[in-house]
């Protein structure tokens, strides 16, 4: 739900105030062990060489900043791939054809760097990519994550792809018109960034990083992103899939899609996933959609059992 609130922000404007709540911004990013591009994509690598292997993706208009406690918290024991996608986080962008491209690439940076069966954690748009990962060449991956992450734009399922394709280019066109990074800042921290983290410093703080990113970039993101559907597929992958979700009453009981409770948010997420019989979910909350923001050391416990238990 979140990440079409997301969208719908752009449109509506609305005027909201986030709940006061403590700030929990994660901490800054250790320095790299090494950083290349390969491909489109970029890639910082931290941890362990020679430990299992995870892979963390960022979503819509973020970097590897998003992850910074979960990559300080598994270096120990892992080797650890940060991506960085087109467009964001001062990335060059791409115009189309990006999920097709990043996807290939990633196979690319799986084979020259050797990479043998990582972990995939994706948010938002990042665990979309990992379902399509994990339907193209599940052999090649030990299991995935998604943190609010889906095979389809939430509240997209119902629409004719003709549908979807108009409401896209629509909401792609006005993040196109943002001519500036101050512009790009301002408007991240009034219209959307408040429906997704709950704390004002954290969303202080999110709005400077997100207005790094380019905004044509993230509006051809947003195009492919409200247009993909990957359920079809689901049926192909045969690695272990963990969907973690976040719940907050105080948003989640509104529009666009009202939920009245955590089950009732947690059963529309597994009609979604209902093509893929290995998924399992997990609600996180209270939380809005950047749950290692407004819960850390719940996300980070959910994500310690989940990957210990792939070893």
């Amino acid at each position: 739900m979140n990440r079409l609130i997301l969208a719908t922000l752009i449109v509506l404007c609305s005027a909201w105030s986030a709940a006061p709540a403590a700030a929990s911004m994660p901490p800054p990013l250790p320095a790299p062990a090494a950083s290349f591009n390969s491909g489109s994509l970029h890639v910082d690598v931290y941890g362990t060489a020679g430990k299992s292997a995870l892979v963390f993706i960022p979503g819509l208009t973020c970097g590897p900043w998003v992850w910074s406690r979960e990559i300080s918290q598994f270096a120990a024991n892992h080797a650890i791939y940060a991506l960085t996608l087109p467009g964001f986080n001062g990335q060059p962008a791409l115009s189309d054809h990006l999920f097709q491209t990043v996807s290939a690439d990633f196979w690319k940076l799986m084979e020259t760097k050797n990479i043998q069966r990582p972990i995939v954690v994706g948010h938002s748009l990042g665990g979309t990519l990992g379902f399509l990962l994990a339907e193209q060449h599940p052999d090649r991956l030990r299991a995935i994550v998604a943190v609010d992450g889906l095979p389809i734009y939430p509240g997209q399922e119902q629409q004719t792809p003709a549908q979807r394709q108009e409401g896209a280019l629509r909401m792609s066109s006005m993040l196109s018109s943002i001519s500036s990074a101050q512009q790009f800042e301002a408007a991240e921290k009034t219209y959307s960034l408040p429906y997704l983290i709950t704390a004002q410093n954290d969303i202080d703080a999110a709005a400077a990083l997100v207005a790094k990113s380019d905004p044509k970039g993230v509006a051809a993101w947003l195009t492919e992103d409200l247009t993909i559907d990957l359920r079809p597929s689901l049926k192909d992958i045969t690695v272990p899939v963990l969907e973690i979700l976040p719940y907050d009453p105080n948003l989640d009981g509104k529009a666009p899609l009202p939920f009245a409770s955590a089950a009732m948010k947690q059963a529309y997420y597994a009609s979604l996933l209902a093509n893929d019989t290995s998924a399992t979910l997990q609600v996180i909350e209270p939380s809005r959609h950047f749950i290692m923001y407004d819960q850390p050391q719940k996300l980070d416990d959910a994500l310690e059992a989940f990957i210990r238990a792939q070893q």
